[in-house]
């Protein structure tokens, strides 16, 4: 107990430049192996090991006999032991500003719990044969884990960028009533986006395996619901920009609105190529890629127009009833 006690005392009582620096790897790890488990699948490497939690029933490491899609599969894998850590180091950096900075340590904590879930259900895929609902539930729950690591960031970014003053508003500039309408509209179509873009995925040539089931449904079909919630998405950016170059917006939230633009117009842009093209893996990539920005994006605005967080400071202490945790 004594020395539980005293490892906890060395762990740090304020928001420093470190913590920032964890946030931001605690981001772009979860963004980076949604990535490389989309580069698995484009190079049908998806049962490359076609275990869990071993790779082959003898073995818990791939063998040169898989050749490279093993390979692939196993490296994989070990990645999510990477996320693990940097989770782990997020969550003690600020664990002990439980009492003033409850809203950081539940999303890092949420990460750290969502990461070995996210294992669990990767090892579902490869006993279902990458089932291609099982594969976007693991695209999804990732989609998840880059949202909360993303408010994670930005709020760290906030308390730092006010240098320890508490009580200072994530919305920090005059918010019209359309604007405030529309930011959830933001998020619930990006959503409904990204999860139509995995039913589309699993509808495409890109199975994983050549063996893996595909759903059967028309691809021309799914891809036009597809594009529903992008075209929802489009008009409430719009609408938003416009109230902002209308109205005094900040700074701050007019360049996360402009962020926004740029990320749809670049997906738009992919997804239009990659459909006309026959789909080529690297496209696909890049699409899969910016799914996982463009809710990271939208996450950012929706706190700029709406999120009631405010600063706690950064050195440890008891929140003020302004910054009660939300």
């Amino acid at each position: 107990m004594a020395l539980t006690d005293s490892l906890t005392r060395r762990l740090p009582t304020r928001i420093t430049t470190m913590t920032r620096i964890l946030a931001i790897a605690t981001l772009v790890s979860n963004i980076g192996i949604m990535v490389t488990g989309g580069a698995v699948r484009l190079t049908d490497s998806g049962l490359g090991c076609p275990e869990w939690p071993r790779c082959t029933p003898e073995s818990w490491v791939s063998t040169p006999e898989m050749g490279i899609h093993g390979a692939i599969e196993f490296g994989n894998r070990l990645l999510t032991y990477v996320l693990i850590a940097i989770s782990m180091a997020m969550f003690l950096a600020i664990v002990r500003l439980w009492d003033s900075h409850r809203p950081l340590v539940v999303r890092s904590l949420l990460i750290g719990l969502g990461i070995p879930l996210q294992g669990v259900i990767g090892g579902i895929t490869v006993w279902t044969n990458l089932n291609p609902w099982v594969v976007g539930l693991h695209f999804v729950l990732s989609s998840v884990l880059v949202m909360l690591a993303a408010q994670l960031l930005h709020r760290v970014n906030l308390e730092l960028r006010h240098d320890g003053e508490a009580g200072r508003p994530l919305v920090d500039g005059p918010v019209d009533s359309v604007s405030s309408a529309m930011a959830p509209v933001v998020l619930g179509a990006s959503w409904i986006a990204v999860v139509l873009g995995t039913i589309v995925t699993g509808t495409g040539p890109h199975a994983g395996d050549p063996g893996a089931p595909r759903h059967g449904f028309d691809p021309d079909l799914v891809t036009r619901l597809h594009t529903i919630p992008v075209w929802v998405l489009c008009a409430a950016t719009l609408a938003i920009l416009v109230r902002q170059l209308r109205h005094q917006a900040s700074p701050a939230q007019r360049k996360a609105t402009w962020w926004l633009v740029g990320v749809i117009l670049g997906q738009a842009t992919i997804g239009y190529v990659q459909h006309f093209t026959g789909l080529p893996i690297l496209l696909v990539l890049l699409h899969m890629l910016g799914s996982a920005v463009l809710i990271a994006a939208a996450i950012v605005l929706v706190d700029r127009l709406r999120a009631p967080y405010r600063t706690r400071g950064l050195d440890r202490g008891a929140p003020t009833q302004a910054s009660a945790p939300r």
